[in-house]
């Protein structure tokens, strides 16, 4: 068995309307990762960080599961995990306008309603309602290292 390609990287964050039937544009710098493969399929799933969902492009999201399914058979943690990654997980295709659908529990698991809020995580991305998302990365800034160079020279 051939492991998966990995796709390229998400990067930014961005805001885009969702519309009345709950349809999104995803932002054309993450669907440029998209323009090698042919499948433009993305799992949805609550993500670990309360309060958004995790957009996962298939062959990286295929990645995820192989360390998932690679943990010790019935241990807590795998059932957790699997869980997750596939009773709460839903499969979706970009349409010819680029937009996804999210509605039902994941919508409001993140609490969407007329915006999201994307944010690029390297192999997939989060998808926020904005004030959470931006609340977020302000917060996730404040926990990371710090450097000092001492007095301006």
């Amino acid at each position: 068995m051939s492991r998966p390609e990995a796709m390229k990287q998400f990067f930014g964050s961005y805001e885009n309307k969702r519309d009345a039937k709950g349809r999104v544009s995803v932002p054309a710098s993450f669907r440029a990762a998209w323009k090698d493969h042919a499948d433009m399929t993305l799992i949805l799933r609550p993500s670990f960080i309360e309060g958004c969902v995790e957009a996962w492009p298939l062959p990286n999201y295929e990645r995820f599961q192989a360390k998932v399914d690679a943990m010790p058979e019935m241990s807590r943690e795998q059932v957790g995990l699997q869980t997750q990654v596939y009773s709460d997980a839903e499969e979706v295709e970009l349409d010819g306008q680029g937009r996804i659908l999210i509605t039902g529990y994941l919508a409001d698991f993140a609490n969407l309603s007329n915006a999201v809020f994307f944010m690029g995580r390297g192999d997939h991305f989060l998808i926020w309602e904005p004030e959470a998302g931006k609340a977020f990365r302000v917060a996730s800034r404040a926990m990371a290292p710090k450097l000092s160079f001492g007095a301006a020279v």
